[in-house]
């Protein structure tokens, strides 16, 4: 059988050789057939890991292009090379340009969410309530905390200590010296260059309740102390699955085993309504302290 070599990697050639992409470009078959990944492989990796991200025909089909046959290719390198499904995805996306904060690429992903303005003390509030709201409400979730710098999380590390108690899990995210595995929360060193630096953010994946908030901070201006964030938050469950995934692949980047998202899917439609009223009630409560 000829072959090709790609990054290492031997792709058989009648694989690079493939047939024509369809119309309006490429179907998940296409996309198997020029990668030789399955389509039920793809369709997990994109449930669990949010990669690789396809548009949407008129009729809802998944449609790629020239760049995710390239990208899962990529993939297929690095996993041979020996690193782990969660971490290639991370690399493959930063050699993509897809290095971006969570806030834009949730943003990209979802453009119907909205973003509001907010001050320190409001984003506070916000992160407060939801933290709060998801312990009250669900039993065992499964938390992600990211924060700007360690001195952030140690303002909040007796809280979230007592979050990761209750939690089924808890993982915080920030430049710490280390990755640890300790579930007192688990902590992910995040390199100094990664952009999840820039936000605060939150998630809870729970049956009862699934709620994302990201704050990205504004640059300040010269000679001003004060901070403000551009921040959106959502009960929207793939919303959600999504900022979850993102936190996931770049704990297990950053050493974390076993971190893709395995909480139960959250219960969606109506339940997300009462949950935005629910919250919105503790964090008007919160704010008038």
């Amino acid at each position: 059988m000829l072959s090709k070599n790609y990054h290492g990697v031997s792709i058989p050639e009648e694989v690079v050789m493939a047939t024509p992409a369809s119309p309006g470009g490429l179907s998940i078959g296409d996309l198997e057939a020029r990668t030789g990944v399955g389509a039920a492989t793809v369709r997990s990796w994109e449930q669990r890991f949010g990669f690789p991200v396809p548009a949407r025909s008129v009729g809802g089909q998944r449609r790629y292009t020239e760049g995710h046959v390239e990208q899962v290719r990529r993939l297929l390198a690095e996993r041979e090379r020996g690193l782990g499904l969660a971490a290639a995805i991370e690399v493959v996306t930063r050699q993509a340009g897809g290095d971006r904060t969570l806030f834009a690429e949730l943003r990209a992903a979802h453009p119907q969410l909205d973003v509001m303005t907010v001050g320190l003390r409001v984003m506070r509030d916000l992160a407060w309530a939801i933290e709060d709201e998801c312990l009250a409400r669900a039993s065992r979730p499964v938390l992600w905390g990211c924060f700007q710098n360690v001195a952030s999380y140690e303002r909040s590390g007796r809280r979230w200590r007592e979050l990761a108690r209750r939690a089924r899990r808890a993982v915080v995210l920030a430049d710490f010296e280390e990755t640890s595995s300790r579930p007192s929360p688990e902590r992910v060193a995040l390199p100094g260059d990664s952009p999840l630096l820039e936000e605060w953010g939150v998630v809870c994946e729970a049956e009862e309740i699934s709620v994302v908030l990201i704050g990205w901070e504004r640059p300040r201006r010269d000679g001003s102390d004060r901070r403000t964030f551009e921040a959106l938050v959502s009960v929207d469950p793939p919303v959600v699955r999504d900022a979850a995934a993102r936190y996931a692949r770049a704990a297990e980047a950053g050493g974390l085993r076993g971190a893709e998202p395995s909480a139960p899917t959250p219960l969606v439609s109506a339940a997300g309504s009462l949950s935005s009223m629910s919250l919105l009630r503790r964090f008007a409560v919160y704010t008038d302290r």
